[in-house]
């Protein structure tokens, strides 16, 4: 999905090139701290992982000598966290979670050892909570073929609505998370007013464009590979499979109107390595290693100070870059956990009813 691009390379030379030398705080437990001196960390695995090996788990261990044993969890981990937790079994230390998940881990009973985190006025607003540091912030936009709009580009949802003005063939994704805010927002709902989401408003939004979408796009290399090949002109895609086309030399650009959402760390309660697994949370926090991963996964950090430790090109190409930020709203994940079900099985029959 991500390629491993000089980009690292990069980083390291601005940090000799400006003399940034970011010294981290006096917050690193001594050498041997635990009595095997590993952590087990869950994360999602796939193209993610050396992205997280090179960014955070090596620099970790070579940092504390405490080694980092990553698996890959389920795409929802909360049954696994869960199990973890009841079984006392101890599989895991820490797992990378959504606050979707975080929420269900805590609902009936808490699940979740607490990260003892102070604010960093670095690290942006609702990135960190008592429980789950959010690291990686990842876009739902909207990405087009410059060589298609030649004379005026789609800018928002609207001119994506707008078959007359931009006429062309069109993706969507097969699922109703994303897919439905985007209706509400090309029929004018403000991004701030978006939940709980108007059901029947979108809806009736959908019915406008469904003779329009010539792909319902499934997972994120075919929606890639829609725009780089050009069987599309324009779709909603993750702001990280646009940057895949774009690194492709497709000639595509994204329009930085959505919504998005964020990977973090939370830990598993009743882990016997609490202080180790929070000592690796607040090494993630820095900004040098988010800048590491961000740019090998074209993810955004959640610490501002990475976007200036990376080549300007490809900060500007991430969610978290303010100008990208601004035009996005938070996913209300809680409103969805309550509601992805219900939502869904109407959205899988209308897709049936054209």
């Amino acid at each position: 999905m991500f390629k491993k691009s000089p980009s690292r390379r990069d980083f390291i030379k601005s940090v000799a090139v400006t003399g940034v030398a970011l010294s981290a705080p006096s917050l690193w437990i001594p050498r041997a701290f635990s009595a095997d001196n590993t952590l087990i960390v869950a994360d999602n695995g796939g193209a993610l992982a050396p992205a997280l090996r090179a960014a955070f788990y090596d620099p970790f261990e070579k940092e504390t000598g405490i080694r980092i044993n990553n698996v890959a969890h389920e795409s929802d981990p909360v049954t696994q966290f869960k199990v973890a937790v009841d079984a006392g079994s101890h599989i895991w230390d820490l797992a990378m979670v959504t606050p979707d998940n975080v929420q269900r881990l805590t609902q009936d009973k808490n699940y979740i050892a607490p990260l003892d985190m102070a604010e960093n006025k670095d690290v942006l607003p609702g990135m960190i909570t008592p429980n789950w540091f959010g690291f990686s912030v990842w876009g739902t936009v909207m990405a087009y073929r410059t060589d298609k709009f030649k004379n005026g580009a789609p800018a928002g949802w609207a001119d994506y609505w707008d078959t007359e003005k931009f006429p062309g063939r069109r993706a969507l994704y097969r699922s109703p998370s994303g897919t439905l805010e985007m209706a509400l927002l090309a029929d004018g709902v403000a991004p701030q007013d978006l939940y709980p989401l108007d059901i029947e408003r979108a809806m009736k939004s959908m019915d406008k464009i469904r003779k329009s979408v010539n792909v319902w796009w499934s997972n994120g290399a075919q929606n890639t590979q829609l725009l780089q090949s050009g069987e599309v002109d324009m779709s909603d895609t993750w702001n990280a499979r646009a940057i895949a086309a774009i690194k492709s030399g497709a000639p595509v650009k994204i329009d930085w109107q959505g919504t998005y959402s964020v990977d973090g760390w939370s830990i598993v309660a009743g882990t016997p390595k609490l202080k180790e697994a929070q000592q690796f949370v607040r090494f993630c926090m820095q900004p040098e290693r988010q800048a590491v991963y961000s740019a090998m996964t074209s993810n955004g950090p959640s610490n501002a100070g990475a976007l200036k430790m990376m080549d300007q090109s490809k900060a500007e190409l991430l969610t978290t870059y303010p100008e990208n930020l601004a035009g996005l709203q938070r996913r209300d994940e809680a409103w969805w956990s309550k509601n992805y079900d219900a939502v869904n099985e109407r959205f899988q029959e209308w897709l049936l009813e054209g």
